[in-house]
């Protein structure tokens, strides 16, 4: 007798011992429990969006989560389709909305089917909410430290919130495979659909998917069957009819990545998984424009970090692009594949607002291309490649900025100039047909033709550490120790997107823009993160900017005196007006057209990647002939129905006709603008009368003629048409 009292007292205490140790260990577990504080404040990894101007999407950046890519989208529980509510919630916790965090029967259920050999789980959506968000660290691990921790919290989320706002968390935070978190990423990816847009038969596959979808995903015949079970179990429990079930049963459901034939009465007779990766969504989606959605990702984390972009997500990023102009990019492009380009080469097109530099149209490849390496950004590693002639307008409208007119004269004849660089010490430039006019021509005719000469010796006289900084101050990269070369294009880099802000000085008054791809960035409550402004800088004064914009003008719609062909007349646009320039660097390596209208700011580039002389047709290519059709097509399509006249010049300008060669007023010359009180005077000389005319026009006219004699020539002209002493 006293043998077993002793025993029942041993047996006794040692299972008080248990307790007490299993009590202290579930103390143990329980007591670091995470506050449900956190739950206000839970940064859910969430995919970023980006949309064009109009608010439409053009693509989504994934987020990253434990060094994984995440791809969520978070949705409110109205936006989705209460028939997917339905079926989700009667397969995962059809007790929910009884229950207070915990269903007690699904425990016992779970527990006697794991008895016998059957692993099954028991949580609720409270619970598996809180095993996704405040226990992640534990939500791949089966075990009972993980159990006593989730009760717990899970009705202590019922005490806090509605059943409403419980599941719509766990809408959000369900795992469905692949990088698939969520229901709205999951509704994209296999079914191609917003989750409001759901159906009953998509709901009910879904739920089949949840307690394992990478391995079920890949079965579809053994998830059909789940599938019948759910909707039968659906019609006891009365969430649905037999109508419903039966219609939703013959729906001929076919997931993303299969191939499926269903009969008559919804029994599946064949299916193939032709694509296993289907239930990843890329963790960059492009709509349209993939360089520029490369360029907004790059500005993103250069603004907020890649912690804020990827590591939270859910920006909803809101861009200046225009679906249709971009559209005009991709098929001026196409048209130019068709028409032909230079062996190998690639190119880059942009189009921006010259008034705030929005970023309209960005092509950094022909349509096509792989990569993610943007011409239009980061030629040169994106210190630009040389824009040849493209320079020009900003060498002449830096001499109309120091006091000339365009009707300044300048030299076209052969030249040299020190330069230890050179063979000999000596470099010769040339222009682009080796040939020289042997004559003083006006800056105006200078631009028309694009000559070098005239254009290194107008930055000769302007001095060339005021054409650099001049240059610096429009956007361009110049080399620390610039020589004349620089007037055309030589020790000067410019990429399409830098060069499309320069030119808008010459649309909008003088002004130089900072290009702009981003409008605005929220975050996923809504609330403003960036807001853009424009950001300009004075280059010109109105009045110099709109005599650049003239020379411009100039440059494709003059009249060549002496009958040669225009050089740009392939970029005239009927019924709109434009202006721009050609560009070409040593041995073709690079070609451009660089322009602007009322509203546009545009420049194409051509080139190799490899930065190799082009050939086309077996010649050296002329940008003349290759760039101005893509741009007018570029612009004519993407300016349609906008605003296309001139614009108007700024008081103290005054129009005259003018002689393209000598610079004197005459009734059959081109229509140019010069500052009022400095405009060429009509002659009143009769017809035949000598006239005496100065061969060194850079002398100070209102000094008087005090030169040598040596330096004039007489010659007979008729009226109107009379060679003067030009003035600067």
């Amino acid at each position: 007798m006293r043998i077993g009292r002793y025993l029942k007292l041993l047996l006794a205490a040692l299972f008080l011992g248990v307790a007490l140790a299993a009590l202290i260990v579930i103390h143990g577990w329980t007591s670091d429990l995470p506050s449900l504080e956190g739950l206000e404040n839970l940064r859910l990894t969430s995919t970023t969006t980006v949309y064009a101007r109009d608010g439409t999407p053009i693509a989504q950046l994934a987020s990253e989560e434990d060094g994984m890519s995440i791809n969520r989208m978070l949705v409110k529980l109205d936006d989705v389709s209460p028939a997917a509510v339905a079926a989700i919630v009667a397969s995962e916790d059809k007790r929910f909305f009884h229950h207070y965090g915990v269903d007690w029967f699904r425990i016992a259920g779970a527990f006697w089917q794991t008895i016998r050999g059957n692993l099954q789980g028991g949580s609720s959506i409270s619970v598996q909410v809180i095993k996704n968000t405040l226990l992640r660290n534990l939500s791949g691990v089966r075990s009972i430290e993980r159990k006593f921790k989730e009760i717990p919290l899970a009705m202590e989320l019922e005490r806090r919130y509605t059943k409403e706002e419980i599941l719509e968390m766990y809408l959000n935070v369900s795992f469905w495979g692949g990088n698939l978190w969520g229901i709205r990423a999951a509704s994209e990816a296999y079914f191609g659909k917003d989750p409001s847009e759901l159906t009953l038969s998509e709901g009910a596959y879904l739920a089949a998917l949840i307690p394992g979808p990478n391995a079920r995903y890949r079965d579809l015949k053994r998830v059909r069957r789940r599938m019948k079970a759910l909707l039968t179990q659906m019609v006891e429990d009365g969430w649905i009819t037999r109508e419903m079930a039966d219609a939703a049963w013959r729906e001929p459901l076919v997931p993303n990545g299969w191939k499926a034939e269903y009969d008559a009465e919804g029994n599946l007779v064949a299916a193939e998984l032709v694509n296993p990766g289907a239930n990843t969504l890329p963790d960059l989606a492009v709509e349209v424009a993939p360089h520029f959605v490369y360029e907004i990702r790059k500005e993103l984390i250069q603004r907020f970090g890649r912690a804020k972009v990827f590591g939270q997500g859910g920006l909803r990023v809101y861009t200046t692009l225009d679906i249709e102009m971009q559209r005009a990019a991709k098929e001026a492009a196409i048209a130019a594949q068709k028409r032909g380009l230079p062996q190998g080469a690639q190119l880059a097109l942009v189009g921006l607002d010259p008034e705030t530099g929005e970023v309209y149209a960005m092509l950094g490849a022909l349509p096509g291309t792989k990569g993610e390496f943007n011409r239009a950004t980061q030629l040169g590693d994106g210190a630009g490649r040389s824009p040849g002639s493209s320079i020009k307008p900003f060498v002449y409208t830096t001499a109309l900025a120091s006091g000339w007119s365009q009707a300044s004269m300048v030299d076209d004849k052969e030249v040299s100039f020190p330069d230890p660089t050179q063979p000999g010490g000596v470099w010769k430039p040339k222009n682009y047909d080796g040939t020289f006019m042997d004559r003083a021509i006006t800056i105006r005719y200078a631009m028309d033709r694009s000559l070098n000469v005239p254009a290194i010796l107008t930055a000769d006289s302007l001095g060339v550490s005021k054409l650099a900084a001049e240059l610096r101050t429009a956007g361009f990269k110049v080399a620390k120790t610039p020589g004349l070369s620089i007037a055309i294009g030589g020790g000067v880099g410019a990429t399409p997107l830098q060069l499309a802000a320069s030119y808008a000085a010459f649309a909008n008054g003088g002004w130089r823009v900072e290009p702009q791809l981003i409008k605005r960035v929220e975050d996923a409550e809504g609330h403003t993160l960036y807001e853009a402004r424009p950001l300009k800088s004075r280059l010109w004064s109105p009045e110099v900017a709109y005599l650049g914009w003239d020379m411009l003008k100039g440059y494709v719609y003059d009249n060549d005196p002496l009958g040669r062909a225009n050089l740009a007349w392939r970029a005239r646009i009927p019924g709109r007006v434009v202006g721009g320039k050609t560009g070409t660097s040593n041995n073709a390596r690079d070609l451009w057209f660089a322009g602007v209208t009322r509203g546009m700011s545009a420049v194409v580039w051509v080139g190799r990647d490899d930065n190799r002389p082009m050939r086309m047709n077996g010649h050296e290519p002329s940008s003349s002939v290759v760039n101005p059709p893509i741009w007018k097509d570029f612009v004519e399509n993407a300016m349609r129905g906008r605003p296309s006249a001139d614009f108007e010049p700024p008081d103290g300008l005054t129009k005259v006709k003018m002689d393209l060669l000598s610079g004197e007023v005459s009734s059959t010359g081109a229509p140019t603008y010069f500052r009022v009180g400095r405009a060429p005077q009509p002659s009143s000389l009769p017809v035949g009368v000598s006239v005496l005319i100065g061969l060194e026009p850079n002398r100070d006219c209102l000094a008087g003629p005090q030169w040598a004699p040596e330096q004039l020539r007489w010659k007979a002209v008729p009226p109107g048409e009379v060679s003067r002493y030009r003035c600067r």
